[in-house]
């Protein structure tokens, strides 16, 4: 009895390391800057320096 509670402890304390591992990382890449810029960004930056013309969809 004590060691399938020691699993379900283990398996529960990995899973929830896992979520904060990954919820840290991607923290710490959204404040670095890491994160690719999405459609709206970069066509925004295209259009501010004139790369970018509007009669061409």
């Amino acid at each position: 009895m004590k060691s399938v509670i020691r699993v379900t402890v283990f398996v529960a304390g990995l899973v929830v390391g896992i979520i904060t591992g990954a919820a840290l990382l991607s923290y710490a890449y959204q404040e670095a800057g890491l994160y690719p810029p999405d459609d709206a960004t970069i066509k925004f930056l295209a259009r501010e320096r004139g790369w970018l013309r509007e009669d061409v969809d």
